[in-house]
């Protein structure tokens, strides 16, 4: 059986399950024509799609927040916000699509900038990274913000969280109470999905962070435009 960490709140199972119900790929989107996720820019594959659950709590991209733009003066950050307890099944979230059947060997990267004054916390933000073992069995690796590496941003008053290689699946299979037997089978597995939740609310922290420079393998969003098509 998964051992999943018990303090990571309902709301991460429901966040699942919301994005599973909202989300209808578009044909040319199925797993037989997409490309591999390890590719850069716009012909990643992949998409990033924020969204919200439970009272004052939601994500979405915000403009003069962030970083400068690759293009354009608009220097968009993506904000998530949690204005209620901690124990409130509540979360701001957003889902990236198009990983999944690719392997876990093949998730390399995964980081964000975040800004000063936001909260980077033990369970949020974080990679929460969907995957079947080897041997069939589920599993869900947790990658919290406060446990990755922290390196000064290229801009002032923001932090890079990064998660490489396999810390990927030790850190995040750590995290998650998994034992080093489920997670070598977690690593010779695929991934199923992957996504960003932020449900650590007022009671631990502000409520709120803001995201530049999200980063899979070589797709980076600083703003809703960065989608694949």
């Amino acid at each position: 059986m998964t051992k999943l960490l018990t303090l990571v709140p309902v709301a991460a199972a429901l966040v699942l399950a919301a994005c599973q119900e909202t989300t209808s790929p578009a044909p040319s989107n199925s797993l037989a024509v997409r490309p591999a996720f390890a590719v850069g820019g716009g012909n990643s594959g992949l998409t990033l799609h924020p969204g919200g659950l439970g009272e004052q709590s939601f994500a979405k991209w915000v403009s003069h927040e962030g970083e400068p733009d690759s293009k354009g003066n608009a220097d968009q950050a993506l904000y998530f916000q949690k204005m209620v307890a901690t124990p409130v099944v509540a979360a701001g979230f957003a889902v990236i699509e198009g990983l999944e059947g690719q392997l876990v060997s093949d998730l390399t990267k995964l980081s964000w900038d975040h800004r000063d004054g936001g909260w980077c916390g033990a369970g949020a933000p974080r990679w929460d990274v969907f995957v079947t073992g080897s041997s069939g069995t589920p599993y869900t690796l947790f990658l919290g913000c406060a446990a990755a590496d922290h390196t000064p941003a290229s801009e002032p008053g923001w932090i890079t969280d990064s998660y490489a290689g396999a810390a990927i699946v030790t850190v995040g299979g750590g995290n998650a109470g998994l034992t080093a037997a489920q997670q070598a089978d977690a690593a010779a597995g695929t991934i199923t999905g992957l996504s960003i939740v932020f449900d650590e609310g007022t009671d631990v922290g502000p409520g709120f962070v803001f995201l530049d420079n999200i980063t899979v393998n070589g797709m980076v969003w600083t703003k809703p435009a960065d989608n694949s098509n």
